[in-house]
């Protein structure tokens, strides 16, 4: 649903710039006259935004700025008395920042996005604040909240768990989350990627050895499966595991025992078993890549984590969460995400899911220049790995892009001109200046300036 926007000016002209521009934001915009009416308006509502004149016929800003704080609408002022006093008066009397006549359509659109942008900081972080009571885990879309049911259910078992999902959806998380969450809490959590470790230490890794077992072995280790008693043990990436140690983990699962390399005696340990994988084990067992026995042994439950296509509506808590997050790590102070640059990160498959949304929302932290992300600083990626264009990098520009460009061109051919870049263009003079003020074009060249500001 758009915002809601309401513009309280007696000057036609300011009350015709700010719908133009932010109507063709996107925005549901409103407009009053005098004090009296912005009143009546905004106890009516509800609104998202009011843009304020402080002088106003009826009833004056300052009073109007009282009604619209009291009820928690974010304001702010209009003047073209831009004296330190009155802006700061405003500020504190609750106003969020103001504007100072003469404006251009640029200005207004960065005030207001700056606001609103502070509105929707503000609301996913409450809503951050409830996810992360989940383990640290973000989201509040309905297959979070299923997932999060599940993990519940299944914590308190002893039972052996698979976790499928793709690469970036969070499975060390989940994984972290049921061991919290169940009796083995206190004990240790420790993870093992599959794939990182080579074949020929990875029993010993896995199993430990004792004193002369193979060269090098000059004294006895403890392996991890034995270091996570009374804990759970996490296994990445299981459909990389070699054939020969997929037999010895089958006998693990069954035997709840282990025995060291070299050793004769066997190990009996007491431990959790949870393993994890961005394959489907399924069709690995069929095409004969995984042992059919241990999968059914390791899948006695399955957990499917959604990629983030499939949750979409969790990124905007995820970015501002990463945000905070990266905030802190490098000392900025981002304050939120512009609506346009929020939208191509909707917009986006996140084909690297989370992960590659941290990645994204960390570049933006540090390269923004500003307060807000704009999507300048975004870098996105196809499935195939390659770039996908946001504002102001794209090859393939909308029609309305084309048209802007155009117009900024005959301007400046014309230094300025607009009774001749009218002319070139084919239009009226009245409908050059609707472009300009709805296009937000400003005219740095030239001597022709009439009606670029308020």
């Amino acid at each position: 649903m758009a915002k809601k926007i309401i513009v309280a000016d007696d000057e036609p002209d300011t009350l015709d710039l700010c719908y133009k521009v932010l109507t063709r934001e996107g925005y549901d915009v409103s407009t009053v006259k005098d004090g009296l009416e912005a009143v009546e308006a905004i106890e009516k509502g509800p609104y998202d935004l009011l843009l304020l004149d402080i002088r106003m016929p009826g009833k004056n800003g300052l009073e109007v700025l009282d009604t619209a704080t009291s009820i928690g609408l974010d304001t702010v002022m209009i003047t073209a008395y831009a004296s330190v006093d009155t802006a700061v008066d405003a500020m504190k009397r609750g106003a969020r920042d103001y504007l100072a006549k003469p404006f251009t359509a640029a200005e207004v659109r960065s005030v207001v996005e700056k606001v609103i942008s502070r509105q929707s900081l503000l609301k996913t972080e409450r809503c951050i604040e409830e996810a992360q009571e989940f383990c640290g885990i973000v989201g509040n879309s309905p297959p979070m909240q299923e997932l999060y049911g599940m993990i519940e259910r299944i914590a308190g078992t002893e039972s052996s768990i698979l976790i499928e999902g793709e690469s970036g959806t969070g499975k060390e998380l989940a994984a972290r989350a049921i061991h919290s969450k169940s009796l083995r809490s206190g004990g240790p959590f420790i993870p093992i990627n599959c794939g990182a470790l080579p074949e020929n230490l990875m029993e010993s890794e896995l199993f430990g050895h004792v004193r002369g077992a193979f060269t090098g072995a000059v004294g006895p280790k403890q392996g991890l499966f034995e270091a996570a008693s009374n804990g759970t043990i996490f296994l990445d990436e299981i459909a990389e595991m070699a054939p020969n140690l997929q037999v010895k983990l089958l006998r693990v699962l069954q035997e709840r025992e282990i025995r060291p390399v070299g050793a004769i005696e066997h190990k009996k340990i007491n431990v959790r078993i949870i393993a994890a994988t961005n394959k489907e084990l399924s069709r690995e067992v069929s095409f004969g890549k995984f042992r059919e026995d241990l999968f059914y042994r390791l899948s006695v439950i399955s957990l499917r984590l959604p990629p983030l296509r499939e949750r979409k509506e969790d990124i905007p808590l995820l970015v501002h969460h990463f945000i905070r997050k990266f905030n802190r790590l490098y000392s900025r102070e981002i304050e939120g995400v512009a609506p346009h640059a929020m939208q191509n990160l909707l917009d986006n498959n996140w084909p690297g899911n989370v992960r590659e949304l941290a990645n994204a929302t960390e570049r933006a932290v540090i390269l923004e220049k500003g307060k807000v992300v704009t999507p300048k600083v975004l870098s996105l990626r196809n499935e195939r790995g390659h770039r996908v264009p946001t504002e102001g990098t794209s090859q393939h520009k909308s029609l309305e892009q084309v048209e802007k460009d155009y117009i900024e061109k005959v301007l400046s051919a014309t230094r300025g001109n607009r009774t001749k870049t009218a002319a070139i263009l084919g239009i009226g003079r009245r409908t050059l200046y609707d472009k300009i003020v709805a296009y937000g074009i400003k005219e740095e060249i030239g001597k022709d300036r009439t009606h670029d500001s308020v």
